[in-house]
């Protein structure tokens, strides 16, 4: 659990709390037998550090898998292996300005969203040292939650070394998302990669977000970082149509940029920026990654867009091909 084990917890509590060995096992089997059996001894242990005010979370966490990482994790060393690079991209908010990187990164138990934050490191993506296929040693990155996916970030404290190692990473990761018809999509649906022509598109939404980690800030005030200086961000509603169907897809913060081709610094409220958007996007085809939801409220399915797929000329060609 976390990725740590039932001994590694067992020395945390022992180190930290003084408690002997035996007094530990005991302390956990009285979880065990109060549970029921329903939970794992590593459970019970966890259960055990966490009344104890014991964070695992901030614990140093090494040798772990990405199926093992959950949101909140800090201090994470994990391997693997760097499957797709998707830009680098620049912004500027009230309280700084910088650049930030995006790729995705995989082993054999899964893949997800690596996000770098640190010039540093990502001048190594600049120079070409890391790239495609590259496997890569992380070290003091920490998980966060968004849209219901696990992304891994690193900031100013972490690293990242190349290792001449070979990663093997899970058939999923290599797909990356499962191309289907709109006609074909039900609600459920994850990871599903839809290409269709921009048909419909709607004036942005925006609200406002802490300008650290993305979440609403209300009043000024961010629930992980307290008062802070808000920044607004986009919210794009449009509709999508592959000749099979319609849908209306609703896209965030970075897919809104790399939809509308904006920068973030020129994106802000107001008619003059809906109608160059109407003009950059009504007619465009593209590649669009998500998930799909049940708009209970109006009885229909939505497209919760995870990511824009950069498709060249003739990539374009190809799938309209595919559609015939």
């Amino acid at each position: 659990m976390f990725g740590l084990t039932y001994e590694d917890i067992v020395k945390v509590i022992k180190t930290e709390k003084g408690l002997s060995e035996e007094e530990i096992k005991s302390k956990v089997q009285e979880k065990l037998t109060k549970l029921s059996d329903l939970i794992s001894k590593e459970g019970a242990a966890h259960i055990l550090a966490n009344e104890l005010g014991i964070n695992l979370f901030d614990r140093k966490i090494s040798k772990i898998k990405i199926n093992k990482l959950l949101p909140g994790m800090r201090s994470v060393n994990i391997l693997g292996k760097v499957v797709k690079l998707y830009g680098i991209r620049e912004f500027k908010t009230d309280q700084r300005e910088g650049k930030v990187a995006n790729l995705l990164f995989g082993d054999e138990t899964g893949v997800l969203r690596l996000v770098l934050w640190d010039t540093k490191l990502i001048s190594k993506l600049e120079n070409d040292e890391v790239k495609e296929g590259s496997v890569i040693r992380v070290k003091n990155a920490y998980v966060k939650q968004n849209n219901g996916y696990k992304e891994l970030h690193l900031g100013s404290q972490g690293e990242l070394a190349l290792e001449d190692a070979k990663i093997k990473v899970a058939d999923k990761g290599i797909s990356e998302y499962v191309r289907k018809e709109i006609g074909k999509l039900e609600d459920g649906m994850n990871n599903v990669g839809v290409f269709g022509t921009i048909v419909q598109a709607f004036e942005p939404r925006f609200y406002d977000a802490c300008p650290d980690c993305g979440k609403k800030a209300t009043e000024g005030k961010c629930k992980e970082h307290g008062e802070v200086i808000s920044k607004k961000i986009p919210i794009l509603n449009i509709f999508l149509d592959d000749g099979t169907g319609n849908i209306r897809a609703v896209a965030f913060r970075d897919q809104v940029f790399d939809l509308t081709e904006i920068k973030e610094k020129e994106f802000v409220e107001g008619p003059e920026l809906f109608e160059s958007i109407k003009e950059t996007i009504l007619g465009k085809q593209v590649l669009l990654v998500g998930r799909i939801v049940k708009n209970e409220m109006f009885d229909r399915l939505e497209f919760m867009v995870q990511r824009v797929v950069n498709m060249k000329p003739e990539d374009i060609i190809k799938e309209m091909q595919n559609d015939v």
